[in-house]
């Protein structure tokens, strides 16, 4: 049991390594694709993430179980594809170009710690004690990257 904990927890970290090395491809991939912004930049990440997860779960034998079952579970989902997903990608995506990498970088941080404030906030979450290492781990790094990135200007 501890062995498996343990195996689970280097998975975690390798996984998490291969996160930010993939968010720091795309932001410098949309970076040197200024001709696609806006909607078509986010459509194209949409639907490469759609396609992306359709094939795992069509693999793994997952994907008509993990569509909703109820009309209220396709509201949610339609709600948070358009809204969420779709308005918030085409902001981000539009704007990626006009901002510098550092900024970006930063602003990527700090989305982890905004999504555990609303849960905290609005789902009323517990907020455990390495949570709140956590967030003050994020808010200093980014805190740090900005202050560090001015003086070089």
């Amino acid at each position: 049991m501890q062995k498996e904990k343990f195996e689970l927890k280097n998975i975690g970290f390798v996984l998490g390594i291969l996160s930010a090395v993939m968010y720091s491809i795309m932001v410098i991939a949309n970076k040197k694709a200024d001709k696609i912004t806006g909607m078509k930049n986010a459509s194209l990440q949409l639907l490469i993430s759609f396609l992306t997860v359709s094939v795992y779960l069509l693999i793994k034998g997952n994907f008509l179980t993990s569509l909703p079952q109820t009309p209220a579970q396709w509201l949610w989902l339609v709600f948070l594809g358009l809204l969420n997903t779709g308005i918030g990608c085409s902001l981000y995506f539009s704007s990626i170009g006009s901002i510098p990498v550092q900024s970006v970088s930063i602003l990527g941080y700090i989305e982890p710690l905004s999504a555990l404030i609303f849960s905290v906030v609005l789902l009323k979450e517990k907020f455990i004690f390495t949570q709140i290492i956590g967030a003050i781990l994020i808010f200093a790094g980014a805190v740090f990257s900005n202050i560090k990135y001015k003086n070089k200007l």
